[in-house]
């Protein structure tokens, strides 16, 4: 029997083995698709409470603060394997809910919590740190998002932000997101094309950026449309100098309103200028709509000569642009085939597009700040040294310019012209023999 045992070590697997290893097995994939609905002990303690509707805390301005928690989204969350007590260490659970805390407001709590993910979630902070979100914050501003704001902190679902259905950028940008979900970008997602681009493709995740400050929305278009440059080649003349001025919806938003935004930038880093102190014209709230009202060609004038006194380091220049006038427009993007593609469109004389003119600084974040200015200032001669790059032929037709236009194709033409003529009237053949002598017989007839 000694004998039979050592054999069977050897050559056979004991039954008892194979039972435990199948039982670790079996285990292990219980764990994995264990349900939702499966909780700690301590957790199903908490939730005891917590999952009570309607259960809510007065706060000291007078807000409620809602401390109900639905246990089976928690469950399946992404945080759900790691309990309350990941989070909320702060509570000791044999003196909870013991004396209230003040909570200031719903907006101090949010604000509060954050610093909490931060704890694990380290890059994302970072990152947040440097966006637009995180700048308008910084700058009070009541509804800039905060971690909670687009990760419901009991229910957060891996790849929310991934999905049209789930992204959370709609709750605050409804508008804009509308208008993206009719666009060729939201119709292919719509339908599958995960390569389209959805919110965080072209503003990014959590390092929230303006693609329409610094050097332009073209960069962000080009990011995926690699090829746009040299496609444009083919049939759009000086593209270099278009894509320079002219942003990319002005014309691939065909339905949408144009304008044509002058922005303030530093000359030296090419970043757009923030708004400058003790000028009148920037000391109210912004307007951007342009026509009869806002600064005129002298005022403008006036303005970039005032900030580019003597002594100044960083000079101010601008940067003309032209444009749509509305988020919600730049997110319409149609079909290449749609795109405008009619020179007359912007290069005829009272182009629709250059009716509407703003001048914009840099608010919180790199949003642009618009203000109203009127259109008078890209016919002007005031405007020349301000916009004198900003010039389409046929649009905006500077006077001035016009005429020197004339004047130098003039004398382009006339100097080459004389300079022709005195020539050939130097090289025509002359007589060099003097004037015919008479012959002898006139002569002796005249004497006679």
């Amino acid at each position: 029997m000694a004998m039979h045992r050592t054999k069977n070590q050897a050559g056979q697997r004991p039954a008892g083995l194979v039972s435990i290893v199948a039982a670790i097995v079996t285990l292990a994939v219980m764990a994995l698709s264990a349900p939702a609905s499966a909780l700690s002990p301590d957790d199903a303690k908490c939730l005891s409470c917590h999952q009570t509707a309607g259960m809510e805390k007065p706060l000291a301005n007078g807000e409620s603060l809602s401390l109900h928690i639905a246990g089976d989204k928690f469950a399946g969350s992404v945080h759900g394997m790691f309990g309350c007590a990941a989070c909320h260490s702060d509570i000791d659970v044999a003196k909870h809910p013991g004396d209230a805390k003040p909570i200031a407001s719903k907006r101090a709590f949010s604000i509060g919590r954050a610093q909490v993910c931060a704890t694990c979630h380290t890059d994302q902070a970072t990152q947040w740190s440097h966006g637009v979100h995180a700048a308008l914050v910084r700058d009070g501003n009541p509804i800039a998002p905060v971690c909670t704001s687009c990760h419901s902190p009991h229910a957060v679902m891996k790849g929310a932000a991934q999905a049209m259905e789930t992204v959370p950028c709609k709750t605050c940008h409804s508008d804009i997101f509308d208008a993206y979900a009719t666009s060729i970008h939201g119709t292919l997602r719509a339908a599958g094309i995960t390569q389209a681009p959805l919110c965080y493709s072209c503003h990014g995740a959590h390092d929230i950026k303006v693609p329409t400050a610094g050097a332009g929305l073209k960069d962000t278009c080009f990011g995926c449309h690699k090829d746009a440059v040299v496609k444009h080649q083919i049939w759009l003349p000086n593209t270099q100098l278009h894509f320079t001025v002219i942003s990319c919806p002005a014309c691939h938003s065909p339905t949408a309103h144009r304008k044509v935004d002058l922005m303030l930038r530093n000359s030296e880093t090419k970043e757009d200028a923030v708004r400058p102190i003790g000028v009148p014209e920037f000391q109210g709230s912004p307007d951007g709509a342009a026509g009869d009202k806002g600064l005129d060609p002298a005022t403008l004038f006036t303005l970039m000569q005032t900030l580019n006194r003597t002594g100044v380091k960083n000079k101010t220049s601008i940067k003309g642009m032209l444009e749509v006038s509305s988020g919600v427009e730049a997110h319409k993007i149609a079909a290449a085939s749609e795109a405008i593609k009619n020179c007359a469109t912007c290069h005829k004389a009272g182009s629709a597009a250059f009716q509407s003119v703003t001048i914009s600084v840099a608010g919180s974040g790199g949003v642009p700040v618009h203000y109203g200015i009127t259109k008078d200032v890209l016919h002007s001669a005031f405007s020349i040294p301000s916009i004198g790059g900003f010039y389409a032929m046929g649009a905006t037709r500077i006077t001035l310019l016009d005429v020197l236009l004339v004047l130098g194709l003039l004398v382009g033409i006339g100097i080459p012209a004389l300079h022709l003529t005195i020539r050939w009237l130097a090289s025509r053949p002359t007589d060099k023999s003097g004037p015919a002598k008479p012959d002898s017989a006139d002569q002796d007839k005249k004497e006679g």
